[in-house]
């Protein structure tokens, strides 16, 4: 095919493709010629998304599939008819307007679409429809489903797709530098020298960028741009939604059942944490609390959609006794009151009038399913969907609700929030002010439920002597990333086949030196353990010690590992870096291309990346800290190692795995006060201190782009 051609040559003779996936437990799995032809077949259909499609091939078999004559193709014919009816009647949300998964309209269609893509019985059918939706759907409906179709269908497992940020540049960049990409793309290289932000990096035009010093979207806490912004922290988010839809019952797909309500929490919890740490480090004090009168952080992201619609505002003291929100404050209120009242009682009351006991630790799954109002929620039309109605609310986008006349029908139009989009929602600090406002009531059960006792917590024969580690020091180094696929190709573009002009921007990361941590053990017999290190803030933003049993939801897990401990004295070192959970760097679009072209034509091993989707940014895993030092307390325990339960599809990928059946979190996945631990030799908490430098030698990786 000669779509992208010119950037595979680029990339081949750049990056030499060697193989950068990490290697941890699960076994090494090398991609054969059926699946690299999946691969390339896939990855082309998400290159600039918002122009129809270019390589001649691909667009004969998108105006030759036709989904009628294909019927017996697929499994759920009743959605391939709706589809089919909804087309027919003019109802589709129209192209370059905003979707928003949370509006009914749109869902009724997303999971109609999705339901007609899972049903495909083979893969061949799964690409042409796929192909056929392509240039007929809304763009944001179509990434999104199909993301959420490729990561559960059985034929498409493992398959690598770009990260949103590569697709929809403009969720992850400002207006102010989507329009100097724009104007560079529209006049080539030869006015670079024009703008002050951009220059020349070989080949390549690049945009400086610090959003810390933009005057014009002032926000409070714009000193955790680099953690609220992160576009691999974001991305992140976003794939874990389409791993776990709140719309996707765990009937339909494996993905779901391994613990999907415990992980998420789990997920949440962290970003929680560490965003906490990070306040700290800053010297913003404590996360705010949200009340239902005002809501004193205001927020101006200075995004706008694709089409150039901007996100909506959120102005400082956002009064919520409004009477357009009164509704929503209302029916939040009554939503958290039965959800308190349930864990208090006890019981959680199915459709059906069946009780489910919530004084187990496996019951959180079951309450997180609550209070997302997910579709396996027990008693969706009782219990609502707390969630949602909360960021619609927190994010002002309801007053921006219209019905547009399409034809003889109305089409649901809306501009969703920052909130409203997974890819977008943890800029806003109103994320994490709601996010402790719900984790106040899983607190509520979580204090309910039997406290470690000494056996669960001891390892008898285990004693951490103490716990060493290298100096922890952060600074800032810059990185770049492409904004060209949603740059549009010109008339000489499109016959090429290739963008001629490419554009990057440059950004400021938080980084850390690497550092290693060293555990000396003493151990009476050999056994095979459970290694867990966590880090929290020492202090509070007021100067206090935070007590154990307060600070258990702060701890922010920066490792957990199977090791063989031997008998008699040792030393476990460990670099954090290497944990199963962590990623250097997401490979971009371009580059799994070229990566399969190569390995189709024998030139390397495809070897498929078992982090592709839920890896988290390794360069995040310490707070920013003081420039003098700041306190901070690593907790490290030793556990007996119980492997955890097989999944019943070794194959997947997708899903976040557990090495381990302790719960997430353990033993700080519920509050642990200091008397639990005093006596116990496998657990030693230790007082450490993290750096940041100002004025690092800054270091350019040019090829991570």
């Amino acid at each position: 095919m000669a779509w992208l051609i010119f950037a595979v040559i680029a990339v081949l003779a750049s990056q030499g493709l060697g193989d950068v996936v990490e290697e941890h437990d699960l076994p090494r799995i090398v991609a054969d010629k059926p699946f690299l032809q999946k691969q390339i077949d896939l990855i082309q259909l998400f290159f600039h998304i918002n122009e129809p499609l270019v390589d001649p091939e691909v667009k004969s078999l998108a105006h030759t599939w036709s989904l009628e004559k294909n019927i017996e193709n697929f499994k759920n014919v009743t959605a391939l008819k709706m589809f089919l009816q909804i087309r027919e009647f003019d109802m589709e949300l129209p192209r370059s307007v905003p979707f928003n998964i949370y509006n009914l309209a749109h869902q009724y269609q997303a999971v109609n679409l999705f339901n007609l893509l899972i049903s495909a019985k083979d893969y061949h059918t799964f690409y042409k429809t796929a192909v056929y939706l392509r240039d007929r759907i809304n763009e944001g409906m179509y990434v999104y489903v199909l993301f959420v179709a490729i990561i559960h269908h059985p034929e498409t497992q493992g398959i690598v797709i770009p990260q949103i940020y590569e697709i929809f540049p403009s969720y992850f960049h400002n207006t102010m530098v989507m329009n100097i990409a724009y104007k560079i793309n529209a006049q080539g290289r030869s006015m670079v020298e024009h703008y002050p932000e951009t220059f020349m990096l070989e080949n390549e035009v690049v945009i400086r960028w610090n959003e810390t010093v933009w005057p014009f979207a002032h926000n409070e806490d714009d000193a955790l741009h680099y953690f609220k912004n992160d576009y691999h922290l974001n991305a992140l988010y976003y794939n874990n939604h389409l791993i776990y839809p709140f719309w996707l019952t765990d009937k339909q797909t494996p993905l779901l059942k391994p613990h999907r309500g415990e992980y998420n929490w789990f997920l949440h919890k962290q970003l929680l944490s560490h965003y906490y740490m990070d306040r700290l480090s800053n010297g913003l004090g404590e996360i705010p609390d949200l009340n239902l009168e005002v809501l004193w952080n205001g927020y101006q992201s200075g995004l706008a959609y694709p089409n150039g619609v901007p996100f909506p505002v959120r102005p400082d003291y956002f009064n919520l006794r409004q009477p357009r929100l009164m509704d929503h404050v209302k029916r939040i209120k009554i939503l958290e009151r039965r959800i308190l009242d349930a864990i208090e009682f006890g019981h959680l009351e199915t459709i059906d009038g069946q009780r489910i006991n919530l004084r187990t630790p496996e019951a959180l799954s079951v309450l997180w399913n609550v209070i997302e109002g997910n579709v396996d929620s027990p008693n969706l039309p009782y219990y609502g969907n707390l969630l949602a109605l909360w960021k619609e609310l927190l994010g002002n986008s309801i007053w921006r609700n219209y019905q547009y006349v399409k034809g003889s029908s109305h089409v649901s139009l809306e501009v969703p929030s920052i909130l409203e989009n997974y890819q977008t929602a943890m800029r806003d600090p109103a994320f994490y002010i709601m996010w402790k406002r719900i984790f106040n009531i899983i607190k509520v059960y979580q204090s309910l439920l039997p406290a470690y006792s000494h056996e669960d917590l001891a390892l008898p024969g285990v004693k951490i002597q103490k716990v060493d580690a290298d100096k922890m020091l952060t600074y800032f180094e810059l990185n770049f990333l492409n904004v060209t696929n949603e740059l549009y190709m010109n008339e000489v573009e499109r016959k090429l086949g290739y963008d001629e002009v490419s554009v990057l921007v440059q950004r400021p990361e938080l980084v850390h030196k690497h550092f290693n941590i060293r555990i000396h053990v003493n151990n009476d017999v050999a056994r095979k353990v459970l290694v867990n290190v966590f880090l929290a803030p020492k202090y509070d933003s007021a100067g206090k010690e935070i007590p154990l049993h307060l600070n258990t939801e702060n701890f922010f897990q920066l490792d957990e590992f199977v090791y063989d401990l031997p008998a008699g004295e040792s030393v476990i070192r460990r670099n954090p870096n290497d944990n199963a959970f962590s990623l250097e760097r997401w490979v971009s679009g371009t580059v799994m291309y070229a990566k399969a072209m190569s390995a189709m034509q024998g030139k390397l091993d495809f070897v498929l990346d078992t982090k592709v989707l839920t890896g988290y940014p390794r360069r995040l895993i310490l707070p920013k800290g003081h420039v003098g030092g700041m306190p901070f307390l690593m907790f490290v325990s030793i556990s007996e190692y119980k492997p955890a339960e097989k999944l019943d599809h070794d194959t997947i990928l997708a899903v976040p795995r557990r090495i381990s059946r302790r719960s997430y979190g353990y033993p700080l996945d519920r509050p642990l006060y200091q008397y639990q631990v005093e006596d116990l030799t496998n657990i030693h908490i230790e007082e450490v201190e993290i750096f940041h430098k100002h004025t690092p030698e800054i270091t350019v990786p040019y090829n991570n782009y």
